[in-house]
């Protein structure tokens, strides 16, 4: 195929007379010649591509610029089909074009999308022209089509990014508007009229005068000379008017449109609603403000400089201020609970002070926060139904929120926040209220630890001096006896011959000094085993009478001494509880020497007893020192004694009366002290649970006194006088004794001569008593003696270690010689 397209074309034949010449005929054919060479050069630089068509569809023709858009070289072209190198998306609109064609209609222009083979992909128009080719006559149509192809990419592309930009303009949520030189609109997207309330109709053409309010029009004026300048002015912050004429605050950024030659043929705004941005950073700000006003708050809470009341009402005033309400109420639970009490307050009148000063808990908020132990929030506070709003009704509340204060899980007050200007308090204003009503809760809880803490330093300070003070008075009273045994000691070495009155009279002062140091002792030992709950009670029915009795007895040499006289008053029928009788005869001879130690000599002491429905009574009255109120609950404290211990000729560590109501406690019964003041005496009392009467026994005729059977004993000591003296005085009972003052002497001892009872000491150099015990056991096999622990250790760990180690019984010195006799027939 010749894509030329004067190649094949023949000249027109012409007749034109015989007359015409050979030259004639050479110069028009050169002539013609130059014109198709011209044609076909036009034809071939053409700016716009060519393809001729045959009827069937196929490439018969084509310049060259038709090849590069259709992307093959123009020598392949022939007998391609034009259709294969359109988008498959417009094979039917070339299709229906053809069709037009052939039916020999004028299809106009159409714009195709071509798939050039080399890959590319243009766009571009299609004209359609009509050749009369050589086979034409008259009428008759052409066998083929000459179609133009124009490149129109660059125009298609424009019109998508114009398509595009139209979009965002329109979709934009900012007012986009578009203006020419002299200021007037040309161009009005939905943005604007949402903004300014204006639709596009009634703003093009016309200037922007409208929207500007007054006192900004030269602002407008110097803005518009800016752009005439080609200046760009971004995010200028201002306000417009809106159609309601309304102030709308905006950011406007606005730039010139340039020519093709640079020149400004108008300019472009955007402009932003800043409304939401301006609350949210007057929010922001508000927000900085309520978090430098928590910041203080802690800072002073953590610093904690001024008094609780003080801080309190520092930080609630805080929190009025940064909330931005008129009202702050600070409430107390009232004493009866049913009931809030206004502390404080800031913002009240007198009429709001009467309405809101104290107020039942059902007819408050703050009482609901009380009970529900969470805030309570009142909006709208003149519309709402909620009963416990009336009384804020009255006072002209809008809106209320209520914070229960807690320390400790215990409500103690409410702090509430009343707006009279809003009708709401915003969610920012309701957790600035929470984190200030917590530091509150928080530092009413610390306050309360700080005086736990104070209070607790107080009473350890008083109980070391108390600790003190019985350490002086131990040691006081350790040595009272010790002086008269010593003196007695040094009269019987000097006149033990001479006078047996004397030497009897020197043994009762001894015998009297020992007894009192043991019953310090075994004090000591009693309030040490209550403080422990180790205390064992031995429970028995017994009647009352009993253990008055044991305890006037036990106290008859004290009373004597003083010269005081016990009246005592006591029902014709027993008075029976359950209890364990040497314990509460413990408790009234504490009670018994309580009431003669405080109490002038020669002075009468009343001692009665009564039965109260199911309870059995007793107490001891006396004329003393008497008891001043602020002293009376402190005198069953541990080592608390009325006056200092130089002052009183009785002595005594203080412990008396705190032993005494342990014991009566541990009988599941109740220990008071009254007195009517300083001078006045005081009355002690006793109130057990009553049981069933005790049957009377038969009396028992007294035994007649037999000697104990005769025994071995082994005693062993490293403190040489308390070993002999023990045996000495096992000996003068009839009891066969030695003594030994080391474990393997006493060891040795044992295995020469088989003792039947071995009192040992425990600590022992050497072989202790432990040991010792062991070994005993070892040595005798099945018939071991009877092991007895004589030592100063009298706690129960020191008793269950003796029990552990093999010993029978463990025994606390100083040993009762007739408790230690009494266990000869178990032996």
């Amino acid at each position: 195929m010749n894509c030329q397209p004067g190649s094949n074309a023949q000249p027109h034949e012409r007749t034109f007379g015989s007359d015409l010449d050979d030259d004639a005929m050479r110069l028009m054919q050169a002539e013609l010649k130059r014109s198709n060479d011209r044609y076909a050069d036009l034809y071939d630089h053409a700016p716009v591509g060519y393809v001729t068509l045959e009827r069937g569809g196929h490439i018969t023709e084509a310049n060259p610029l038709a090849a590069s858009l259709l992307g093959t070289p123009l020598e392949h072209l022939s007998g391609r089909t034009l259709m294969s190198y359109v988008h498959r998306a417009h094979v039917g609109d070339l299709h229906h074009y053809l069709s037009a064609l052939a039916a020999g209609e004028d299809p106009g222009t159409l714009e195709i999308r071509i798939v050039p083979a080399d890959g590319r992909t243009a766009d571009v128009a299609c004209w359609v022209a009509l050749e009369a080719g050589r086979a034409s006559r008259g009428r008759q149509k052409s066998s083929e089509a000459r179609i133009a192809l124009i490149d129109i990419t660059d125009r298609v592309r424009m019109q998508e990014r114009v398509s595009r930009l139209a979009a965002i303009v329109a979709s934009s949520g900012d007012a986009i508007i578009g203006r020419d030189c002299d200021g007037r609109v040309d161009s009005w997207n939905d943005g604007a009229r949402r903004l300014f309330g204006h639709d596009a109709a009634q703003m093009l053409g016309r200037r922007l005068d409208e929207l500007v309010p007054p006192e900004l029009r030269a602002q407008e004026a110097d803005l518009l000379h800016r752009l005439g300048r080609g200046e760009r002015v971004a995010h200028l912050e201002t306000e417009r008017l809106s159609r309601q004429g309304q102030r709308v605050p905006v950011s406007m950024s606005l730039s010139p449109i340039h020519d093709d030659y640079g020149h400004v043929v108008g300019s472009a705004m955007i402009a932003r609603d800043v409304t939401e941005r301006r609350r949210s950073d007057r929010a922001l700000r508000e927000r900085v403000r309520q978090l430098d006003v928590l910041s203080q708050s802690g800072q002073a809470l953590i610093l904690g400089e001024q008094d609780p009341a003080t801080m309190r009402q520092e930080l609630l005033e805080r929190v009025r201020l940064a909330v931005g309400c008129e009202i702050c109420l600070d409430y107390r639970v009232g004493n009866d609970g049913q009931s809030i009490v206004l502390l404080s307050h800031i913002g009240l009148n007198e009429a709001q002070q009467t309405l809101l000063g104290e107020v039942p808990m059902d007819e408050s908020p703050c009482g609901v926060a009380v009970r529900r132990k969470s805030r309570v929030v009142v909006d709208h506070v003149q519309d709402s139904p909620m009963p416990q709003a009336r009384r804020l009704q009255q006072a002209g509340a809008r809106c209320y929120v209520g914070y229960p204060l807690v320390a400790h899980g215990h409500v103690f007050g409410v702090a509430a926040f009343i707006s009279t200007s809003r009708d709401r308090f915003r969610r920012g204003d309701l957790l600035v209220v929470k984190a200030l009503c917590d530091q509150v809760s928080a530092m009413l809880e610390r306050s309360e630890l700080m005086a736990r803490l104070r209070h607790s330093e107080q009473t350890m300070r008083e109980a070391a001096r108390a600790k003190d003070e019985m350490i002086a008075t131990l040691a006081h009273e350790l040595r009272n006896p010790l002086a008269p045994i010593r003196n007695a000691v040094g009269i019987l070495r000097r006149d033990v011959l001479n006078d047996p009155a004397r030497v009897v009279w020197c043994r009762d002062i001894i015998e009297r000094q020992v007894s009192q140091m043991s019953r310090l002792l075994e004090d000591l030992l009693d309030v040490s085993r209550l403080t422990r709950h180790k205390v064992e009670l031995r429970l028995e029915k017994i009647d009352l009478k009993r253990a008055l009795d044991q305890a006037m007895e036990a106290t008859q040499p004290m009373l004597e001494a003083r010269g005081q006289a016990v009246r005592i008053e006591m029902p014709g029928y027993p008075l029976c509880v359950e209890a364990d009788l040497t314990r509460l005869t413990q408790v009234f001879v504490n009670l018994l020497n309580n009431a003669s130690k405080y109490s002038e000599p020669g002075s009468a002491i009343e001692l009665r007893s009564w039965r109260e429905d199911d309870t059995v009574c007793a107490s001891v009255r006396d004329s003393g020192i008497g008891i001043s109120p602020d002293q009376l609950p402190l005198v069953f404290d541990m080592f608390s004694q009325l006056a200092p211990a130089i002052e009183r000729s009785g002595g005594g560590l203080g412990i008396g009366l705190a032993l005494a109501r342990g014991l009566v406690e541990q009988h599941r019964g109740q220990l008071d002290a009254s007195s009517a003041g300083p001078g006045q005496g005081s009355v002690f009392t006793v109130r057990l649970p009553a049981c069933e009467p005790v049957l009377p026994r038969p009396s028992q005729l007294q035994a007649e006194l037999i000697a104990p059977p005769r025994r071995r004993w082994l005693v062993v000591d490293d403190n040489i006088d308390a070993a002999q003296t023990l045996a000495t005085m096992l000996s003068l009972h009839g009891q066969e004794v030695r003594a030994a003052h080391s474990g393997f002497e006493a060891l040795q001892m044992a295995s020469e001569w088989r003792p039947d009872v071995a009192v040992l000491d425990i600590g022992m150099p050497g072989l202790n008593g432990y040991e010792l015990c062991a070994r005993l056991r070892q040595l005798f096999g099945a018939r071991p003696p009877l092991c007895i622990a004589c030592t100063g250790w009298g706690q129960a760990s020191d008793r269950d270690a003796a029990l552990v180690a093999g010993f029978d019984h463990h025994w606390v010195k100083p040993i009762e010689y007739e408790a230690l006799l009494g266990l000869l027939d178990k032996v």
